[in-house]
């Protein structure tokens, strides 16, 4: 059978955790037949005129930003892949089994999609022209260029609009930050709705802003915080986590300025108390980690990592 499928805290200390979308993908697992006639599944994804139905997408998107299709070719197949973000996304892919089939060349194992970039990365040939032909791939994906190279020198602006600074609730390796994407993360005991504000000029990535509720059952809330990703120049990327639910008024691909405003603080997710959870992220060999920062009247630890 011809075809292609693709399996695919207000108390002393607030109590946060988050597992963001994009950061933790599940592998993709993907069959080309040669020759080929059927049409990817899923879809493909274009940028609707309505926004709301693109924040809306923005969220799928996040967990499966990378689109993988077959192309018929001249003597045989090729396997194209559509990064869908406006970021930059590492894909992690190798060869499973092939069945009267060939690839016509070496398989680069680990590759980077500029934003919105397509890329044809291989041709499927069959062996036997009366038979079809098949191989097998997986793929794996994470949000940003694993060569980015951070300014650490770079200031970031407060994140809130308020005319009385908030407290911070936790800093660098608070008693809740001790995971890779958290540990140089900083919590801001900021009430209800108080507005988020861009800490530094970015392009929006992804959002989320449908969860309303929190929670201490890490199982159930983890990934039920309302956040916002921010790209920069540098290939850094600021997430804006715990937001208020239905208070993000952006899209994926807008162009932020410092001071704008991209939401309101809230208290979703595994959370004790309304705060903001703000972080600067990297992608590190596959993997989304936080990085130390330096912030306009705050006093963070200074850290070279």
């Amino acid at each position: 059978m011809n075809g292609w499928r693709c399996l695919a805290a207000a108390a002393l200390i607030l109590v946060a955790g988050i597992v963001q979308a994009g950061d933790a993908a599940d592998t993709q697992q993907v069959r080309i037949d040669v020759p080929s006639t059927a049409e990817a599944v899923g879809g493909e994804y274009l940028l609707p005129a309505d926004p709301a139905e693109d924040r809306r997408r923005s969220i799928r998107l996040s967990r499966m930003p990378v689109y993988a299709t077959p192309v018929p070719r001249v003597g045989g197949t090729g396997l194209m892949l559509r990064n869908r973000l406006h970021a930059p996304v590492t894909v992690h892919i190798e060869t499973g089994s092939l069945d009267n089939a060939r690839l016509n060349r070496a398989l680069v194992p680990k590759l980077t999609l500029a934003p919105l970039e397509s890329r044809e990365i291989v041709l499927v040939q069959g062996l036997d022209p009366l038979r079809v032909g098949s191989a097998n791939f997986s793929l794996t994906a994470t949000v940003g260029a694993p060569d980015a190279r951070p300014d650490r020198d770079h200031i970031y602006a407060w994140p809130l609009a308020e005319t009385k600074r908030s407290r911070l609730s936790q800093t660098f390796d608070g008693p809740t930050h001790n995971e890779g994407f958290s540990r140089y993360a900083i919590d801001i005991a900021a009430a209800e709705g108080t507005p988020v504000v861009a800490a530094r000029a970015g392009v929006v990535v992804f959002l989320e802003d449908r969860f309303f509720e929190s929670g201490l059952d890490r199982s159930t809330f983890r990934d039920k915080a309302n956040h916002v990703r921010i790209l920069h120049e540098d290939g850094s990327m600021a997430t804006y986590a715990h937001l208020a639910a239905d208070s993000v008024n952006l899209v994926p691909g807008q162009r932020v300025a410092v001071g704008d405003e991209i939401g309101r603080s809230g208290n979703t997710g595994f959370s004790s108390g309304p705060h903001l959870h703000f972080a600067i992220l990297v992608n590190r060999d596959m993997e989304i980690v936080s990085i130390p920062f330096r912030m306009d009247g705050v006093d963070l630890p200074m850290v070279r990592d």
